[in-house]
């Protein structure tokens, strides 16, 4: 069986790594000329967003997706900030950072290096337009919506732009700040992640705005939070989420990104990406109903579209209000220390806070 993989990101690389396990050998076409990403920066995986079994996220890798990833570190103290409120969250099994790099030890190249049969074609822009002519069966991970956009099932739930930094500093290597405030991020959100107890990425997630729009805001922020660590590095990027259906057309299949993984609410995407590159392998090597195995990914992301909808509703007060319920012990519980999935139920939080504002 013939089978082509268009992107080498983390949909992409746990497709191959999963197609090797089950016997078959793709072929992986990357645009850039390495693995990994452009510069260095740390991401976070949450269980507010996500419920792995045993709230495990390593755990789930090795024993459902057959992924040997070794994070950055463990998250045990989330920091939320709203404009007049801070709520600290500490825990053991709150989530974990991994390094997003070039480098050896970021969690695209550990796939890659678990490769062993997978041919690997760097700086080039493969179509699958022309592949699928080739090729039994072409999985597009691009990491944007070009393709699904171009055959119509893409469904825009967030556009706009991220601006971030490398900053260098004094960090605690288990904590996570995000902010929300709408003088410089409206309906978006900004965090900061370590990824070094010197270093640290900053982040903020701007929707509806030009990339003009997102330098102002982005100095508005550094001024607003008082942020004035040294900066090593700066970029902005495009960022986009939105609903995919359905995932497959004809012999191609759509995953990561292009599939529909990135929540609309937080904008973390790694759980379901690297869970949609196996189910994806799946499908193609077992002949399991890829649109069932993604149903839980496309379900949570359905009710966190209808999260953000109520929260895109709030105004500075409504932000203040929310923190202080998510401080209430039943409620904070429920979100951080239970298996419980919230999510259903997080609307009807959303619109309380609205009444109070």
């Amino acid at each position: 069986m013939k089978v082509a993989i268009v992107g080498a990101g983390l949909a992409g690389l746990a497709c191959a790594h999963e197609l090797e396990r089950l016997g078959i050998v793709p072929d992986l076409y990357e645009k850039n000329g390495f693995i990994g990403e452009p510069f260095t920066h740390s991401t976070a995986m949450l269980r507010i967003v996500d419920r792995p079994p045993h709230g495990d996220y390593i755990r789930y890798f090795r024993e459902k997706l057959y992924l040997d990833i070794t994070p950055l570190a463990p998250i045990r103290r989330v920091m939320h900030h709203s404009p007049t409120r801070n709520l600290m969250v500490t825990g053991r099994k709150l989530g974990f950072f991994f390094l997003r790099s070039n480098t050896k030890d970021s969690i695209k190249n550990q796939i890659f290096a678990s490769l062993n049969k997978t041919r690997v074609f760097l700086n080039n822009y493969a179509d699958p337009h022309k592949l699928k002519k080739h090729y039994d069966y072409v999985v597009v991970a691009t990491g944007n919506n070009y393709y699904p956009k171009e055959y119509g099932i893409w469904q825009t739930w967030f556009n706009g732009y991220i601006r971030g930094a490398i900053i260098h500093g004094n960090f605690d290597t288990s904590r996570i700040d995000m902010w929300i405030n709408q003088h410089y991020c409206r309906n978006g959100y900004a965090y900061l992640t370590p990824f070094s107890e010197k270093k640290a990425s900053v982040i903020l997630v701007v929707s509806d705005c030009s990339e003009q729009d997102i330098n102002e805001f982005w100095h508005t922020f550094l001024y607003y939070e008082n942020i004035k660590y040294p900066i090593i590095e700066e970029f902005t990027q495009h960022h986009v989420s939105g609903h995919v259906y359905p995932k497959i057309i004809d012999n191609i299949i759509f995953a990561g990104l292009s599939g529909g993984s990135i929540d609309p609410f937080l904008g973390f995407g790694q759980f379901n990406s690297l869970s949609m590159g196996v189910f994806a392998a799946r499908y193609i090597a077992l002949g399991l109903d890829y649109h069932k195995q993604c149903q839980y990914i496309t379900k949570k992301n359905i009710y966190l579209q209808q999260l953000r909808e109520g929260f895109n509703k709030l105004d500075n007060k409504g932000y203040d209000s929310l923190l202080a319920a998510m401080g209430i012990p039943g409620v904070r519980a429920l979100l951080y220390k239970t298996t419980i999935n919230w999510i259903p139920l997080g609307s009807s939080i959303i619109k309380k806070s609205t009444k109070i504002s």
